[in-house]
């Protein structure tokens, strides 16, 4: 065991007892605690700005079904009603027309039916007419061939009706499907104005920038909303993290898999343990330090407590670097000289300098070779 001087002051010198150990170097960071899965409620993107009017109490829990936020329904209301009413007279006037149309062709189905009773008389008034004057049998004859021209200019009107009727069906029934599809529209617009919970979980408003206001806050009643805007969590406590905002500066040290230490303002007390899980790839701005570039890191908490939150204020301490059985000297007991780094080692009461190397240092400690 090897004891160094602490202080300069020779009167009164705290020694430190130099002996191998573990040593740690870690960051220090604040963050939020989140959980680590959940769901997100968001706006619907239904056109416009869209007034929220009812939102489940915050802290308040949810089971899957229940209602969480509801917008003015009102006028998707009135458009349901409308495009309601556009597709009923589409149906209506598609029932009128097939009516009509298949009235018109049972009438030409008729005139064929007459006019092939018309041409068999006319034929066997031909018949008949064999032994008749050549005038007779002209006028049989004539009489015949008008009979067929009649059958044939009816079986064309018949067959053109069809066709008349199935294009005139294609469209009436292609008009019903596009106001169909409206109606359909308009109506999901009006359910999608009531957001339910696909998850349990418990409600947290989330912040958000809104119209002619500084800065961002929570979500409330009588918000006018975009769709699309991430309003409130549902998180599973069953899995928490912390989310820290680490600058450009520190990044470099950060990396997935590194342990961490977490405690929570709010409990000073119990210490937590876990893992960082996640660093964003690309720093992002401050919101309102545009300057400022921050990543995104998170760290999966390995316990399950019930005073985990989220939102709760966390201070994270991560492990950059731990050796199990190295030689560490506090801070306090290197003196620097032209360059060199010094310690001042007891030896037989007397105090000798000692160049040392320093390595890694932490927050009260540094590492140092083997010269001591």
């Amino acid at each position: 065991l090897i004891q160094v001087a602490c202080s300069d002051d020779t009167a009164n010198i705290p020694l430190y007892t130099v002996q191998r150990g573990p040593f740690s170097v870690t960051h220090f960071e604040g963050g939020e605690v989140q959980a680590a899965d959940g769901e997100v409620i968001t706006s619907p993107r239904i056109g416009g700005r869209l007034k929220i009017t009812d939102l489940a109490p915050e802290g308040s829990q949810v089971a899957i079904g229940d209602l969480v936020i509801q917008f003015d329904p009102a006028e998707f209301v009135d458009d349901m009603s409308n495009r309601e009413a556009q597709l009923v007279e589409a149906q209506s006037n598609f029932e009128k027309a097939k009516a009509q149309r298949n009235q018109r062709l049972a009438d030409l189905k008729r005139k064929i039916e007459q006019q092939e009773a018309a041409l068999r008389l006319a034929e066997l008034n031909v018949e008949r007419q064999r032994f008749a004057s050549p005038i007779d049998q002209e006028q049989a004859r004539i009489t015949m061939e008008k009979a067929h021209r009649s059958l044939a200019e009816v079986r064309e009107d018949s067959t053109a009706q069809e066709v008349i009727n199935r294009v005139d069906f294609q469209s009436h029934q292609h008009n019903i499907s596009r106001r169909q599809l409206r109606y359909d529209r308009a109506r999901s617009n009006f359910e999608r104005t009531r957001v339910y919970a696909a998850k349990p979980g418990i409600v947290v408003y989330r912040k958000i920038r809104k119209p002619g206001a500084q800065g961002q806050s929570k979500v409330a009643v009588g918000d006018n909303i975009w769709g699309g805007h991430a309003l409130i969590d549902l998180p599973d406590l069953s899995k928490m993290q912390v989310r820290c905002l680490v600058g450009e500066m520190d990044i470099k040290r950060m990396a997935i898999g590194q342990k961490a230490s977490i405690r929570l303002e709010a409990f000073p007390g119990p210490v937590f343990h876990g893992l960082v899980s996640h660093i964003a790839p690309m720093a992002t701005p401050q919101p309102d330090a545009r300057d400022i570039r921050v990543f995104e890191m998170l760290i999966d908490i390995s316990e399950e407590d019930n005073r985990l939150k989220p939102g709760m204020s966390a201070e994270v301490a991560v492990v950059i670097e731990h050796h199990e059985e190295e030689l560490s000297v506090p801070l306090a007991a290197v003196v620097y000289r032209e360059e060199k780094r010094y310690v001042y080692r007891l030896d037989g009461g007397n105090l000798h300098p000692v160049e040392v190397l320093i390595g890694s240092r932490n927050s009260s400690a540094a590492l140092v070779d083997s010269s001591l």
